[in-house]
């Protein structure tokens, strides 16, 4: 049995998607992908007591962030509950609060962020 905690990245910039998932990966992390809010809900329900931790972009196409977290919360016996991190450029206060609010456990803000400083949050949870 495989032991390796597994994390959901929903992030729509495929770059940082691959470039998060490889210092993941690197740190004996397994990682699932998705690259819009749709794909992301569908990864969650498929693996509801598989993922331990989820890496959510706020703003993307589509289903934003906040509209998956609202999602998740409504409906927890079909997508579970594991801590969120919210990733997002906006540092509005309101955006935080609504985050927060719909269930994340923490917030970064990408262009604070380094892989050094994702590994560290990331341990906070799974560490």
């Amino acid at each position: 049995m495989d032991n390796k905690k597994t994390i959901l990245i929903i992030e729509d910039e495929k770059v940082l998607l691959g470039s998060y998932s490889e210092a993941l990966e690197s740190k004996g992390y397994s990682v699932l992908k998705a690259l819009d809010g749709y794909k992301g809900l569908d990864i969650i329900a498929e693996n509801i007591g598989k993922i331990s931790l989820i890496l959510l972009d706020l703003m993307m196409p589509g289903v934003d962030g906040l509209e998956v977290l609202r999602t998740i919360k409504d409906d927890k016996d079909k997508y579970g509950s594991v801590p969120i991190i919210a990733l997002t450029n906006m540092t509005s206060e309101k955006v935080i609060k609504d985050a927060f609010d719909l269930g994340a456990t923490s917030y970064l803000v990408k262009t604070d962020l380094d892989y050094e400083g994702l590994i560290k949050e990331v341990n906070k949870f799974l560490g």
